[in-house]
């Protein structure tokens, strides 16, 4: 008797498979599994096509799905220590925004999800920090109904990152603020980051647009055991961090970080972007992102002619 192939099965069609074959279903392992869906079958043994007798029970794996964890309380804590203690915990850093605030700069002052809520093992968690209260600050001006061109000269003295939202509304003006963040009125700070809402008409050059994009890079090998981590490097040459994970080698991790799974990195830029990914300090992937088009891989890209 030839132990059928029942991996990637729901484990109601797996046993009635095994009974075709005059076998029966054994015992049922539940784990938590990053891709493949609850209640799937993710490994079995005896492994498929060995030959066993007539009866002979086959045990199995089965999925929960994505495992959903507690967000730990990383509120009015340093960012560089939740950024490790994220790494330790299974969860990665997403977004993170700086208000001008009382408290210290660097401290996080809100996050998402907020603490007790559901996140899936390996979820972002994005925070709101404090970016201090040294710098120059203003109140903002209502710039809501000004062309492109006057927001511009509005806002230079302010030493602002002045980043216009592209909006397709059917009957607006174009090139002209149609909603403003921070609201006028509100107290800025130079280098804070302003944005107002404007649907184009092509024919005026806009400043800087802030771009959103996802980077995806599978790793085809158990990866537990690896130490690895993502770079960026923005349009002005500066390089850091944004995800990492050392080695660790607990028996959620064995399963967590299979052949087959991916690193998702959320992104987001001005002009450009290359994101770098490496395993065990070696360069294995970059992807190069410019003015909102999808990521282009390394391998994807034309070499250079000179």
């Amino acid at each position: 008797m030839t132990v059928p192939n029942i991996v990637n099965l729901p484990v109601t069609e797996a046993s009635l498979v095994l009974t075709e074959q005059g076998l029966e279903l054994g015992r049922q392992e539940q784990v938590p599994h990053p891709t493949v869906p609850k209640y799937y079958v993710v490994t079995q043994r005896p492994e498929s096509g060995r030959v066993v007798r007539t009866g002979r029970r086959v045990y199995v794996t089965v999925s929960m799905g994505t495992q959903f964890l507690s967000a730990p309380n990383y509120l009015n804590k340093p960012l560089n220590d939740a950024r490790q203690e994220m790494n330790e915990a299974r969860f990665r850093l997403g977004t993170v925004a700086r208000i001008p605030h009382k408290e210290p700069r660097d401290t996080i002052i809100s996050q998402d999800p907020p603490p007790g809520d559901n996140i899936p093992n390996q979820g972002s968690i994005n925070v709101l920090v404090s970016a201090g209260t040294d710098r120059r600050s203003a109140f903002m001006p209502d710039i809501r109904g000004k062309s492109v061109q006057e927001i511009t000269s509005i806002l230079s003295p302010y030493e602002v990152i002045l980043i216009p939202n592209i909006v397709d509304i059917p009957g607006a003006l174009e090139d002209v603020a149609l909603n403003q963040d921070p609201p006028p009125d509100t107290v800025i700070y130079e280098g804070q980051m302003v944005t107002y809402d404007v649907k184009p008409s092509g024919a005026v050059t806009l400043p800087d647009t802030r771009q959103q994009a996802e980077v995806r890079y599978v790793l085809d090998y158990d990866w537990y055991d690896r130490d690895v981590r993502v770079e960026v490097i923005d349009r002005n040459g500066n390089r850091k961090v944004v995800w990492s994970k050392p080695p660790v080698y607990d028996e959620e991790s064995r399963r967590t970080y299979v052949a087959g799974t991916a690193i998702r990195l959320p992104v987001m830029y001005v002009g450009e972007l290359t994101v770098e990914i490496y395993v065990n300090n070696m360069l294995v992937e970059s992807y190069y992102l410019k003015d909102g088009a999808p990521p282009v891989s390394s391998r994807e890209r034309p070499a250079a002619t000179g």
